[in-house]
């Protein structure tokens, strides 16, 4: 079974109390594990699948801040002392994941001093990730940007299949969907990948990273190294 790396780094006596505090739970695609601006009951340790933190305009419209998979947790606001976040986390890629009470998290992370300095940890390489991820989306071609994002969801749900809608990869990376299927249809001819309907399977993963932009690397080496501290 898949195993939460952030709570498997933690020594055997702290995961051990944090136990009675954990329920495993379905990751369905599409739920929505916390909104903008509403208090945030619970977090989230996946141990499979994938939660995207969405930034929402006031028109409606989304682009990806970042992503959190079995190397991480949602609901990274209650560590910081705040009970709300800007984003919207919702299930990017369905799987499970361990959920534990807000209030219990902040209590059990204040008393362990390994979890709360991994949690520290965590925060800087997450924040890497979304700064990363900002600068980008910005100043990129939409073909790194693809290369990047599929390269981050692989590294997350460890799976080479995804179900993905080139309209929602458009959202996910702030492009227009005609920019987005003419990106899929270079990767998919260079042999990267196989692009079927609704459907991306990664066959070359070494080419991606050669294909992707520097901020891929440069993001992986923060969670690379947040469990070999």
């Amino acid at each position: 079974m898949s195993e939460n790396q952030l709570l498997a780094a933690l020594p055997a006596g702290v995961r051990e109390r944090l136990l009675p505090g954990l329920d495993r739970v379905p990751l369905t695609l599409g739920d929505v594990v916390y909104e903008p601006d509403e208090r945030i009951r619970y977090v989230y340790f996946p141990t499979s699948g994938v939660i995207s933190l969405l930034c929402i305009t006031d028109d409606g419209a989304s682009i990806e801040a970042g992503t959190i998979g079995m190397e991480g947790m949602a609901g990274l606001p209650v560590f910081l002392g705040v009970d709300v976040s800007l984003n919207r986390a919702v299930v990017q890629i369905e799987g499970e994941a361990m959920r534990m009470e807000a209030e219990t998290f902040r209590d059990v992370a204040g008393r362990s001093g390994r979890f709360h300095d991994l949690l520290h940890l965590y925060t800087f390489a997450l924040m890497t990730q979304m700064s990363l991820s900002v600068a980008c989306n910005r100043f990129h071609s939409v073909e790194k940007r693809l290369a990047r994002w599929l390269l981050m969801m692989h590294d997350r749900a460890q799976v080479d299949e995804f179900r993905f809608t080139q309209d929602l990869i458009s959202r996910m990376i702030g492009t227009h969907r005609p920019h987005v299927s003419t990106a899929v249809g270079n990767l998919h001819n260079a042999g990267l990948i196989r692009n079927g309907r609704g459907k991306i399977d990664i066959l070359d993963r070494d080419g991606l990273i050669k294909t992707a932009c520097e901020c891929y690397l440069a993001a992986k080496r923060k969670f690379d190294g947040l469990f070999s501290a």
